[in-house]
Order: structure tokens, then sequence, then C-alpha cells
């Protein structure tokens, strides 16, 4: 992650062998205005700064319209629609963003050099991206409504396709609030994505339970399992997730020829081009033997079982691709009208609007962005500028209800510009180009700094699936 003498990102050791790099102890911390060594902190110069235009507000989520959501969809549907919930499980595995005041440790993690921060207003509560950690937490020792003590495996009937309900206070309580035994209480954002973190959960579960059978000691199977299923995230994210969304001439270049200007930061990689994602969502999903449901309705509502979770069941390989008929998706310059009207207490899209503000991702007009731009191969910088876009998307959409111009697409939202970018110039459902450069670059950094201690040779007898459908039939036939 490209770094200033004014803002400093450090990431902790995990025990468990899955963290990124080591922390450079060269650089300084900066505690209450000084340095660790009590000198004055070292101000931003005039290249940290970033210069910014107008800030422009996303056309496509104030006028998207359901006749253009159907016209756009009719154009990009190719992908098939659990990569959209595999895609925001990886989300999830690589920020949770909170506001810094409701981080009590913040300003001493900070001081030692501990701190996750995106932009200036906002923490990210996961510390080791791409490791699974939006599944595993920080482990057994620490969360045991989620973790076994005596066997350190998640606390799930083997088989179940949902996490387990506790009643806080039940029997004691005249009114329990009851809680899902998750770590990360986004993943029960729908009940795909739920559905797709327990599935990790069983696998975990499946493979440290043979390790414990040859004799392995349970903490030590909690540690080599939690490795081997990074390991194997790893490469369904490079063979299964990453080959759905990626332009074909960027996903044909070497990884050697990746450029470092493609690399985002956090904030932007969260804030900017992941809320891209939000193109993707349906109205409504046919769920096989369940029925077609409406998304509003697979979104979650309070805390205990939902209908969605009850009654309904996803069909996996109709979702994945794998039986024809399936719901397909793609990235496209719109949204569902769902994520436009209130969904808990607050608008999907509203919020995504206003972590934007707060957490001042880059835009395509600032000189990082440029620089990335500037870097793609054959005529794509040419044909990418925002005025170049605004002009295509007008030419070949006149009657859309979405105006936009040069400066929109410059100074808008990033995702936004990569929403246009991929409706314009994207293939099969995916990112156009630029989206697929900052995509492919930004998550193989990340995969490339998660260390991990050599496998044991126990461990490497394990399955290894390598798609995401072939993990979830694993654990569905508990074998």
């Amino acid at each position: 992650m490209p770094q200033t003498t004014a803002t400093r990102r450090f990431a902790p050791v995990c025990r468990f062998g899955c963290s990124p790099g080591p922390i450079d102890t060269a650089l300084p911390v900066a505690v209450n205005g000084a340095d660790a060594g009590g000198n004055a902190a070292v101000q931003p110069s005039a290249a940290d700064i970033r210069v910014e235009g107008a800030r422009q507000m996303p056309e496509i989520l104030l006028r998207t319209t359901p006749a253009w959501r159907r016209a756009c969809l009719a154009e990009v549907s190719h992908v098939p629609a659990g990569y959209t919930y595999l895609g925001q499980l990886m989300g999830h595995d690589i920020g949770s963003s909170v506001t810094q005041d409701s981080v009590p440790h913040v300003t001493r993690g900070n001081a030692t050099g501990a701190a996750a921060l995106l932009g200036e207003h906002h923490y990210n509560l996961i510390d080791n991206p791409l490791t699974l950690e939006t599944v595993y937490g920080p482990g057994p020792m620490m969360l045991s409504h989620l973790y076994d003590p005596g066997t350190m495996l998640f606390r799930l009937t083997p088989g179940a396709r949902l996490a387990r309900v506790y009643g806080r206070g039940a029997g004691r309580d005249p009114d329990p609030v009851p809680f899902r035994a998750l770590y990360d209480e986004r993943n029960r954002d729908t009940l795909m994505l739920h559905e797709l973190a327990v599935a990790w959960m069983q696998f975990h579960n499946l493979c440290a339970r043979r390790l414990m059978a040859g004799g392995m000691p349970p903490f030590a199977a909690y540690v080599a399992t939690r490795g081997h299923a990074v390991r194997v995230w790893h490469g369904i994210i490079r063979t299964d997730v990453l080959p759905r969304f990626l332009h074909p001439r960027i996903a044909a270049l070497p990884e050697e020829a990746l450029a470092d200007e493609w690399h985002l930061d956090e904030a932007t990689l969260l804030q900017g081009l992941f809320r891209a994602f939000h193109a993707m969502p349906l109205a409504a999903y046919q769920l096989g033997r369940s029925g077609l449901h409406n998304l509003s309705a697979l979104l979650k509502t309070g805390f205990g079982p939902s209908e969605a979770e009850t009654d309904w069941h996803v069909d996996w390989p109709l979702f994945f691709g794998q039986r024809p008929g399936g719901p397909i998706s793609g990235l496209s310059a719109s949204v569902a009208p769902e994520l436009r009207a209130p969904v808990s207490a607050a608008a999907v899209i509203q919020m995504d609007d206003q972590t934007e503000i707060q957490a001042k991702p880059l835009r395509l007009g600032n000189d990082e962005l440029r620089a990335a731009l500037a870097r793609l191969p054959d005529d794509w910088p040419r044909q990418l500028r925002p005025e170049a876009m605004a002009r295509d998307f007008a030419a070949r959409y006149p009657d859309a209800p979405v105006r936009l111009t040069g400066p929109v697409i410059e100074w808008g939202p990033l995702f936004q510009a990569l929403m246009v970018e991929a409706q314009l110039h994207g293939q099969a459902g995916g990112f156009g180009p630029l989206g697929s450069a900052l995509l492919r670059r930004s998550i193989t950094e990340s995969m490339r700094r998660v260390r991990l201690a050599p496998e044991p040779e126990a461990a490497r007898a394990l399955p290894v699936p390598a798609t995401m459908l072939e993990l979830i039939n694993l654990v569905r036939e508990g074998v």
C-alpha cells in the first residue's frame, strides 16, 4: 500500500501465522502531534495533499429507474449470481470500516503502530486482509460464543447451513435479544452471504476434525487448519472469483506487468472500487425449489431467525451456474431499486455516499488515479478519460435517465466511474480495463503480503476445493 510521511499504516503480526509482513520499525509513529522520539510530527507536503475538484453527486444512484435497470441487465447479465455474494464476502474480508470514535483503542493503537486508519474518520476492524478474518475473528481464545473451548471448533452442527442462534439472557431476561454465532455481523446481510460464511466455518471443522483424528491437539489443529483454509481461499480468489470480473486484456497480463500505480490504498479499495459491486444484486432471486423471492425480503431484519433463514434454501449449483437457468447479473451503470429504498433503517446507497464523504477515497480526477489510468495498455488511457466516457455514454444511451458529464465522472465517487466504465467497456458482466487493473493489482498485493507458517505434513492431505461451489458441496456431503 502506498504510504506517505503523513499517513502510516501498520500491520500487527498475528500469532497464528496469517498476518501481512512485519512492521517497518524505521517509520516514525505520531503520538499526539509528536513522533515516538518526542519530535514534532512530520507535516504533509504539498505532494501528500490530494488536490480535488468540486465533489459531484453519484448520478447513477440518484437517477436509476426500473426501465433503465432492466435495459442495463439485458446487456451485461453474464455472471452467475453466486459471485455477487462471494465478491461481497471478499470485500468483507478486506475491511470493515467503522467510525474512529466507536473504537476506544484507536488512539492507543495508532501510538503503538497498530491502527488501521481509513481516511481521517474511519478505522478498519479487519487487521489482516484476505486471511478469512471476517469468518475467524481473533480466534478461539477470544470468542467463546463462536468456538467450543475444548475442541476449538466452530459451534456448528455438521451439515448445518446457518449459524446457531443464542438468546442472550434467555430464561432470566423477559425480553432476550437473540444473536448469531457469527464473528462478522455483516455476513448476515443476506441469506446467501450467511450461507457462504457458514460454509467456510464447516470447512474448517471438517479439516480440523481430520487432523485431531490423527492425533493432533486441538489448538495445533486450529492453527494448521486456519493456514490451510487461507491457502484454499487465495486459490479460489485467483481461479474462481477474479476471472469472473477481470477484463480479458488485464487478465492476460503476467503478474510482473501489473503496475504499482494500480495498487489502491485501503480507503479507496473499500469505499471506491468495492462499492461498484452494489451494481450486482438483483431485484429478485430464483432460489430453486424455494421459488422466486424479492431482494428486500432476503435482506436481514433484526437479530432473530428471519423468514429467509427458516423457510428458504439457496440452490448453489444453480446460483454458481453449474446448472442452467439460474439468476445472472453483471456490473453496469445502474442499481436495483431495492438498494435505493430504506432497508433496516438506512438506505444502502445513502450509506455508500455518506461513507465515501467521510473516508475520502480517491476519485478519478486525483493524481494517483490519473497515473493509474496512464499505465493502462493499448489505447485505453485515451478512451477512458472522463470526457471521453461521458461522450461515449451519451452517444450509446441517449435515452438513459442518467446524465453524465466529464466532471461528474471525474469528481463523482470512484465506484460510479467504474460502473460507467463497466457498462461501456466491460466484457461478460465484468469490470472495464481500469477497474480490472485496480482490482487485480490490489487483491494480488493483499494476498502477497499474507505470511503463512509452513504447512504441517498432516495438513497437506486435507481437501483443496478449487471453487466455492466445490467447497460448499464438500461440506454439505460431510466427507
